[in-house]
């Protein structure tokens, strides 16, 4: 007989035996609303990803940083630029794409817990830990349900708020830092999220490539790729003179300050901007997109670092 003893530590005050945990949060759907019940910040949610659910998606969007950029180019965007962006190819494929991750975190972000329900979930913070896993599993399954079923009123807010007329966009950084094998391996989770936020689309290396919604396919981004530089600057087309709703940028830590200021000249807003970095800092690619919004805030930042050891 094994008996696995080891233990998930997410934070010092919450600690739960490794195999147990696996059987208490069984799907994405299920971890993130744990996430949320326990505030837990956008490193530890990406840990918790982790160790729930290894794939070779988790592996690229969480512990992959030491082969991303950490650091800013020095190159200067010439006098006059003018980008133009590129409308991107249809290629007629599969209608909807099926992500493991980004949708549920879409999703997860659309309500905000209800005071009654996070109540209870701090009360139960001392003793969940205690539970045989599938008694816990049907604990956060039932808070769930609850929080998804209780009246619109009193203490409900949605978690992202924004004027219904304004379209989303997500973000992807295809440029060579990225890695080819990473952009191929979550290119499906960038357009599974666009769809599920009914968002356009654009993708950003040398050049930018813009789809509205209903119009990309992982197959058309992947070919429009190019694995190149870095250049934030070719976005500001899609920030001029227009107003976003939610705006969620995929990406690791590069470009050049000189893509910075081209952004801070742009007249476009965005509500709320939504973060989601494959290195262990929060990306570059959010900082000059977030000059323009009224909100930002990180969804996952990567950490090499496991959150699994060994005994009490």
């Amino acid at each position: 007989m094994k008996v696995d003893l080891s233990i998930v530590e997410l934070r010092s005050d919450l600690q739960f035996p490794h195999a147990m945990l696996k059987t208490m949060l069984p799907d994405v759907e299920t971890a993130l609303f744990f996430s949320q019940l326990y505030r837990l910040n956008a490193t530890e949610v990406a840990q918790l990803i982790q160790v729930l659910f290894r794939s070779p998606v988790v592996d690229a969007l969480t512990a992959e940083g030491g082969l991303h950029s950490h650091e800013l180019q020095d190159y200067l965007v010439d006098i006059g630029f003018a980008p133009v962006i590129q409308a991107g190819d249809i290629i007629f494929g599969e209608v909807t794409t099926q992500g493991e991750i980004l949708p549920e975190m879409w999703r997860n972000a659309q309500v905000e817990v209800a005071d009654s329900i996070q109540k209870v979930a701090d009360k139960l913070k001392d003793v969940i830990g205690k539970l045989p896993g599938k008694k816990g599993e049907m604990v956060f399954q039932s808070l769930a349900i609850m929080n998804s079923k209780r009246p619109i009123i009193g203490d409900y807010k949605a978690g992202i708020d924004y004027p219904a007329d304004a379209p989303n966009l997500v973000v992807f950084d295809v440029s060579g830092s990225m890695t080819e094998h990473t952009v191929h391996t979550i290119a499906g989770e960038a357009v599974a999220l666009g769809q599920e936020a009914d968002a356009h689309l654009a993708i950003v290396s040398n050049t930018c490539t813009h789809w509205l919604p209903g119009e990309y396919t992982e197959e058309a981004v992947l070919a429009a790729a190019e694995f190149g530089g870095t250049h934030y600057e070719e976005l500001a087309p899609l920030f001029t003179d227009f107003e976003w709703g939610t705006v969620i940028t995929i990406a690791d830590y590069d470009s050049s300050p000189a893509a910075k200021q081209v952004l801070s000249q742009c007249n476009g807003t965005i509500h709320t901007l939504l973060d989601i970095s494959l290195v262990d800092i929060p990306t570059y690619l959010g900082e000059v997109l977030g000059q323009l919004a009224g909100e930002a805030r990180p969804l996952m930042v990567a950490s090499n670092n496991s959150l699994v050891y060994q005994g009490w």
